[in-house]
């Protein structure tokens, strides 16, 4: 779902340490080579107020005209922002709406945490990460004029406890609450009739206090995702929020028609004065919905018309990647060619499947090599053993704790069966990727005595059924970045089982183990600098142990886009492409 880097972390002061790591090549838009090369990535809270006020700085040859298309292949799973959790629509949603702080990034791999409605980053009061607080910039507006207050801020985070709303990330409420089952006292403003979140206090206009019992030193980082942006509450639509979200950012939704098209232009209240990170440039973004990973690319290929202006947000399909990567110089300059911090994994549905044997016999079955080589092979990614990417900090790389090789051991996997006669569910995503996989995975199962029925299922319902815990399949395939540069967005989220609730879930392998949480606890009490050890540990631990999962590849984005597209950043925050400085050569 969602991808970050590496950063330290215990309090403001402390974070201006930054961590580095090895990452990869920019793309502005401007020429790159198409070639993946080595770069030093870096993080860091900043405590300059300069850096946190706008304008954000121009974009060398940018200028304001045109208008900027993207292609997807389906419609996104939802767009409002206490609901999303993909990186298309968190990317779009930049451009939409305006958050407490930001993530800004040069596109050479250096990344900068800044107010974006809030003055600065924030104010850890004592010391301790346990009382922050926040004070908004005056005069920021929504797309009517009005003025953006502290109470949208934190109805927005009340919307986020609402469970007839699910979607989005969990952090900031099961801080506040101090509980996995952060909605069990405050149901959100719907059920309970108020808007009263424990432990966030609206101090007049413009200030804003997080009080938690625990230390959270990350609460900076987490308040850079949407879940935490503003939404007047009479402007509150419910469900409904999906089609018509209320602006704060450069664009406004002029109109959004489900699974065809989403068009924005812009909004003419917003000032860059406030913006630290975005951009106006292109008189409208479109979205367009339809269009499958090898049309996509084959049309930014043959360049014609209006495609010149054109995204194609699908990665490069492994039928057009040596055309891509081995083609003329004309296509590599616009080419996107990096890793990213996706880890891709077999899911297996430990409330399901609660043999150990029979979870090991289908990560020794599997054919991982031949899952990636649909994919591309290397140009697409990189086999993996571990649950978190190796561009976390502390990351270190073990083992497959079954022994069967990347391309499945099948006689070893009816040993590990042991005679047991297994038919598995599998659940696959209706769309290029799933009809290229699937295959790979029902055939490899197969060979070692499991019964394979595969379900394809249309991507927009596939990760809510995963999420929804009692779902009626037992494996599938699902990948996770982590939300910020620290393996406490990846091990906690993915593997505590104490976190699970009837709809939601990160947790799709519905994994629980006591001494894995109580590990979890031990981990999460340490500074994000100081805890990537910790968190490597947990995580062999978890496979060698209960293999809840099977790892099978990091991946790499290789996209393109139209030759007349300047100004796009690959982010190494979201793990897609950002539109905040995007601009059409004129």
């Amino acid at each position: 779902m969602r991808p970050r880097r590496a950063v330290a972390a215990t309090g403001i002061a402390m974070l201006l340490a930054a961590a580095a790591l090895g990452g990869c090549s920019k793309n502005t838009g401007e020429g790159d080579s198409g070639q993946e090369e080595t770069q030093q990535q870096s993080s860091a809270i900043s405590t300059d107020p300069k850096d946190s006020q706008g304008p954000a700085p121009e974009v060398e040859g940018a200028k304001k005209g045109g208008t900027l298309k993207l292609l997807l292949e389906t419609d996104f799973e939802h767009l409002d922002p206490q609901r999303s959790y993909l990186v298309k629509a968190m990317s779009t949603e930049q451009m939409l709406v305006r958050t407490l702080t930001a993530f800004r990034e040069d596109g050479k791999g250096k990344l900068t945490l800044i107010g974006d409605l809030a003055e600065n980053p924030g104010k850890d009061v004592n010391g301790d990460c346990k009382n922050w607080e926040y004070t908004l910039k005056k005069g920021v507006k929504y797309e009517d004029g009005s003025e953006i207050k502290a109470a949208d801020v934190a109805y927005g985070i009340a919307r986020s406890f609402e469970e007839s709303i699910d979607g989005g990330p969990t952090y900031i409420q099961e801080w506040l609450a101090d509980n996995p089952e952060y909605n069990a006292q405050y149901k959100g403003p719907y059920t309970s009739g108020n808007v009263n979140v424990p432990g966030l206090t609206v101090d007049g206009d413009y200030g804003l206090k997080f009080s938690f019992k625990q230390p959270h030193c990350d609460l900076p980082f987490a308040l850079a995702l949407p879940s935490g942006s503003p939404v007047p509450q009479a402007k509150d639509t419910r469900t409904e929020y999906d089609r018509r979200i209320f602006s704060s950012g450069p664009y406004k939704i002029k109109e959004y028609l489900k699974d065809q098209r989403l068009v924005l232009e812009r909004n003419p209240n917003w000032d860059p004065k406030t913006d630290p990170l975005r951009h106006d440039y292109p008189d409208n973004i479109v979205v367009e919905f339809g269009a499958p990973a090898t049309a996509q690319t084959e049309r930014i290929l043959a360049a014609s018309g209006d495609d010149a202006n054109t995204v194609a947000w699908e990665p490069v399909p492994q039928s057009l990647v040596d055309r891509v990567l081995k083609g003329d110089q004309a296509i590599k300059d616009r080419t996107i060619n990096r890793t990213d911090p996706f880890v891709w994994v077999l899911s297996i549905n430990n409330e399901r499947i609660k043999d150990l044997k029979v979870r090991q016999a289908i990560g020794c079955a599997l054919d991982k090599q031949g899952i990636l080589l649909t994919q591309g092979g290397e140009a697409a990614g990189k086999l993996t053993n571990t649950l978190q990417a190796d561009t976390t900090i502390g990351w270190k790389n073990y083992a497959d704790p079954t022994g069967c090789g990347p391309t499945g051991d099948p006689e070893k996997a009816k040993q590990l069966l042991g005679g047991q006669k297994v038919k598995l569910a599998f659940m696959s995503r209706n769309t290029e990727y799933g009809q290229q996989t699937a295959p790979v995975v029902k055939q490899s199962l197969e060979k070692a005595g499991f019964e394979v029925v595969v379900s394809n299922v249309d991507r927009p319902q596939h990760n809510p059924i995963a999420r929804t815990r009692g779902n009626q399949y037992d494996i599938y395939i699902s990948n996770w970045a982590a939300d910020w540069p620290s393996g406490a967005s990846t091990i906690p989220v993915l593997y505590d089982g104490r976190k699970l609730g009837p709809k939601g879930n990160s947790n799709v392998s519905y994994f629980n183990a006591d001494d894995v949480n109580a590990e979890i606890d031990k981990a999460s009490k340490l500074p994000a600098g100081e805890a990537g050890d910790d968190w490597a540990k947990i995580d062999q631990m978890i496979q060698e142990k209960y293999y809840p999962v099977v790892p099978i590849y990091q991946s790499k984005t290789i996209s393109v886009h139209g030759s007349k597209v300047g100004g796009l950043i690959f982010s190494n925050n979201l793990g897609t492409e950002v539109l905040y400085n995007a601009y059409l050569k004129q």
